[in-house]
């Protein structure tokens, strides 16, 4: 289906994989590896002048070290804990709000790339705008979930996917 929006919306924007259950994580990591989703991931999270991404320290400790910092995005880690140490070229919070001020310092465009705290977080806030999603077309045995879109609005959607013996596709809501 087309886009219906033409024009990016400031604010945030979530980017995150769910199965048919809203299931998202399992034991710290992703229940699937789909190579289409991961660039869906690098690009739609690379699209912008000065991108940023925003994850909870669990999040940031499940990427491989090779990975970290995402390149061509500045890093910004959020945890609660004080001594929590990140290379310097990374930005470190220990609140959301915190984490969200210093990326509006520090780009243009601003993901939220989990966990599901950090998630649960930004759909509560009104600063949220667009949810990339990819929905997995499967039922995954997840211990962490994304929590309801509500008040969202599904206006986009690709053709479904196959990989790996699963489909999958990449959705876009926003709110109105």
């Amino acid at each position: 289906m087309a886009d219906k929006t033409t024009d990016m919306i400031p604010g945030l924007e979530l980017v995150v994989a769910a199965d048919k259950n809203m299931g998202i994580g399992r034991e710290g990591d992703l229940p699937w590896r789909f190579k289409k989703d991961m660039a869906f991931f690098r690009e739609t999270t690379q699209d912008a002048a000065n991108p940023v991404v925003i994850m909870g320290r669990k999040t940031w400790e499940s990427i491989p070290h090779r990975f970290r910092p995402l390149k061509g995005r500045y890093n910004v880690v959020l945890t609660r804990q004080s001594d929590y140490q990140v290379p310097p070229n990374v930005g470190l919070a220990h609140s959301f709000d915190d984490a969200v001020a210093l990326a509006k310092t520090m780009g243009d465009r601003y993901f939220i790339i989990g966990g599901g705290h950090i998630y649960g977080l930004a759909l509560a806030s009104p600063d949220t705008h667009i949810v990339h999603l990819t929905e997995v077309d499967a039922e995954f045995s997840c211990d962490t979930f994304l929590p309801a879109l509500d008040g969202f609005q599904r206006v986009w959607w690709d053709e479904w996917i196959e990989e790996g013996g699963h489909r999958f596709r990449f959705t876009r809501w926003v709110r109105p």
